[in-house]
């Protein structure tokens, strides 16, 4: 199975079955693979906690218990009455761990080199009593190096979501496949180094991935640029947005759009003081106070600084009329998500649309809160991508992108973003990727690959706090040279 697909629970549940139909004992394989994972890691000689949880995990972590002990590790397990009647595959690894000596205590030591979370796992659905939070809260206070099996408890392996209390995990070793909300959301900020045991079920098919990845969706994208081409050739991107006090994010849109290869780029401002010149980038062409009818152009951006006020509403009605690829971000969306009529166009477009909210802007959209679509950001994607026929970009940790029955997560990317105009230089590059040929979907999915990638090759250079919009933009022209 290929590293970077991630599944549904109930997914990894059939494949588990299949497996164990066929006569597969799992348990063993994951224990050993676990065990092994620490003994990589950390000398014979240290102590390693397992906390036991009440299901198959926590058996997962019984077996691991039990080979660590036999290499010559001081163990100790952690296991609460509240985890006493196993089920069977690990009630027999409890009994084969207490027939080789093994003991159990509900009393946290007081130190550990390394602890196992063997609590929960996938199977992890409703939220946590006060006995399981105050021990993750507990573990979390000593900060322990952990390695959490499948998931750190207190995910939600699906979603990514976590109530209160989730395991700070330092390394999350999945079997069998990654839980899919591994990627994005709060589970971001526990998950650790993610890797993979497949338990030997590499061999299964690969058309069960529930989710892709950006940097998989991008591996066969090529950008052909011919000898013998010209400006034309590369798409004429037009950016409507810029009225009065946010002129900075049209340009910088248009800047990232002509970075990104574009071979034209108009930026229309609403306002009318508008720079005659973008100093920094004079290939632009500035246009102040008339967004008004749809000029020739490949790929409308309309967003960036946009406003709500000075004739936006119907600028946006504009846009949805032209024949013309459409990416809407900013009060683009806020505007649609307020006005029916506005609505009702976007759904009825019959040329692609690429929609990049922030999880405010999809509640809106969805007409819903924030938090809503935080819980579950796969079906918010999901449901305005398909309540709007378009493509649909959820920015945040593990941004994902949703077209049609398309699902993929962008792995790239890092808290160097959470910084004023990336939005608009994304939007920037995703137009320019639509103006080279590329359809919507891997527009939208190698303009987020490459957006993440650009802060992250700059942090690699010089480890820094953020990475500003303008350097970021400058970067990813030169990532996008791999594609062509």
């Amino acid at each position: 199975m290929h590293h970077d697909e991630f599944l549904n629970v109930a997914t990894i549940r059939q494949i588990e079955r299949e497996a164990v139909a066929g006569g597969k004992a799992l348990m063993p394989i994951a224990g050993m693979a676990a065990a092994d994972f620490v003994m990589r890691r950390r000398r014979a000689g240290s102590q390693i906690l397992i906390l036991v949880g009440p299901g198959n995990n926590g058996g997962d972590g019984l077996t691991a218990a039990a080979h660590l002990k036999a290499a010559g590790y001081e163990v100790t397990v952690w296991m609460p009455d509240q985890a006493t009647s196993l089920p069977q595959p690990a009630a027999h690894a409890q009994s084969a761990w207490l027939a080789m000596g093994g003991t159990v205590t509900d009393k946290l030591p007081r130190h550990a080199d390394l602890v196992i979370d063997a609590l929960f796992g996938i199977g992890f659905n409703r939220p946590l009593n006060a006995f399981w939070s105050s021990l993750i809260d507990a573990v979390n206070a000593r900060r322990w190096p952990v390695l959490a099996l499948d998931v750190p408890s207190g995910v939600y392996a699906d979603t990514g979501h976590i109530d209160s209390s989730a395991i700070q995990a330092t390394w999350t070793l999945s079997f069998i496949a990654h839980a899919k909300g591994l990627l994005t959301g709060a589970a971001r900020n526990v998950v650790g180094e993610r890797h993979l045991a497949d338990l030997g079920l590499g061999v299964l098919d690969a058309l069960r991935a529930d989710v892709t990845t950006s940097d998989q969706v991008s591996s066969s994208i090529r950008l052909h640029r011919q000898p013998d081409s010209h400006k034309g050739s590369f798409g004429t991107i037009r950016v409507i947005g810029g009225a009065k006090g946010m002129v900075g994010a049209a340009l910088l849109a248009g800047r990232a759009a002509l970075h990104a290869g574009a071979g034209k780029v108009l930026i229309d401002c609403l306002t009318s003081d508008t720079p005659l010149v973008d100093c920094m980038q004079p290939e632009l062409m500035i246009r102040g106070g008339h967004a008004e009818a749809a000029d020739i152009a490949d790929v409308l951006l309309v967003g960036p600084g946009l406003g709500r006020l000075d004739g936006a509403e119907r600028v946006v009605a504009m846009a949805l009329a032209a024949e013309t690829i459409l990416v809407l971000d900013a009060d683009a969306l806020n505007l649609i998500a307020s006005h029916s009529h506005l609505m009702q166009q976007l759904v009825q477009r019959r040329i692609a649309t690429i929609l990049t909210p922030h999880p405010a802007e999809a509640a809106r959209l969805l007409q819903t809160d924030t938090a809503t679509v935080q819980r579950d950001r796969f079906a918010a994607a999901r449901q305005l991508a398909r309540q709007t026929a378009s493509v649909v970009v959820l920015k945040g940790a593990g941004t994902i992108i949703a077209h049609q029955t398309q699902l993929s997560v962008n792995k790239s990317g890092s808290p160097a973003l959470a910084n004023a105009g990336q939005g608009d230089i994304l939007g920037g590059i995703i137009s320019a990727l639509a103006g080279q040929h590329c359809s919507a979907w891997e527009a939208a999915n190698l303009g987020c690959l490459i957006h993440g990638q650009a802060s992250d090759a700059l942090l690699r250079q010089r480890p820094r706090l953020v990475t500003p919009a303008s350097d970021v933009l400058v970067e990813a022209g030169f990532l996008l040279a791999d594609y062509a």
